[in-house]
């Protein structure tokens, strides 16, 4: 491993000491870390023959310095010592002179140009005004004239009318069965009918809760019936989505509910 390499890890092991030590908190370890930093990139400087790098090197080191500076205020407080020396600025590296390189030739003077004649006034007119105009519009040709109202009307009987939108093609609506067809389209009846099931659902759930006061709301009998009437309380919710759907016509269940439903009042109705 060559020197400059060895120096440069060595450089980034006590940088790397130091900013974890600042994270935890160990600003001396922090302090005597950086300084080392920037010693080993003074030594760093002092072999490098590059000078892009040895440029890099002088400003990381400036930095760590710096850093250690603020540190060292945040042990102390501020010392009546005086601030740290600086970096040197890092030397300038002469290129070695070659014998067999020639002599450079000395530089020849620029011999100063009399200055040009101003150019002779010529008196040109303007343009017409035409000519500005097609150079204005980028055009060679002077534009065409409007078209008259005849025209006008001539180009409009001769282009034929656009052709009708395309009506959308109609979705196939499947059949309903036999018994719901019936309820769909004698609405009385229907009315009847889903009138029928809440009642039979309502005195179902009296029955199988054992309570026969009419007083008792279907909302009390619910609340009550919470556990044992389960089942009927979920085919309710059911025939209440098609009361609801003829009562509101804004309603509209998700399907699956909707086919449920209609399942459960035609075997109530068929029962």
């Amino acid at each position: 491993m060559s020197e400059t390499k060895y120096l440069f890890e060595r450089v980034k092991r006590a940088a790397k000491r130091a900013i974890d030590a600042e994270r935890n908190g160990d600003l001396k370890v922090a302090f005597d870390q950086f300084l080392k930093a920037a010693e080993l990139l003074n030594q760093l400087i002092a072999i490098e023959r590059t000078k892009r790098i040895r440029d890099s090197y002088y400003v990381k080191a400036k930095e760590y310095i710096v850093r250690a500076k603020e540190i060292k205020l945040l042990m102390n407080g501020p010392s009546d010592n005086g601030p740290l020396k600086p970096l040197p600025s890092p030397p300038k590296m002469q290129k070695p002179h070659r014998k067999d390189d020639p002599p450079s030739p000395p530089t020849p003077k620029e011999e100063k140009k009399p200055p040009l004649p101003p150019p002779p006034k010529d008196d040109i007119p303007p343009p017409p005004e035409d000519i500005t105009k097609k150079m204005m519009r980028g055009e060679d040709t002077p534009p065409p004239p409007p078209p008259t109202k005849e025209e006008t009307k001539q180009d409009e009987k001769t282009t034929p009318p656009p052709p009708p939108p395309a009506k959308p093609a109609q979705k196939e609506i499947d059949l309903p069965t036999k018994t719901t067809f019936e309820l769909l389209f004698d609405e009385e009846k229907y009315r009847d009918c889903i009138t029928e099931c809440a009642k039979s659902v309502e005195a179902e759930l009296r029955v199988r809760l054992g309570l026969f006061d009419e007083q008792l709301t279907l909302g009390m009998l619910i609340d009550k019936g919470i556990n044992k009437g389960l089942e009927v309380l979920k085919e309710f919710k059911f025939v209440n989505i098609i009361i609801n759907r003829i009562e509101h016509e804004n309603y509209r269940p998700s399907r699956a509910d909707a086919h449920k439903a209609v399942d459960i009042t035609n075997r109530i109705l068929m029962s």
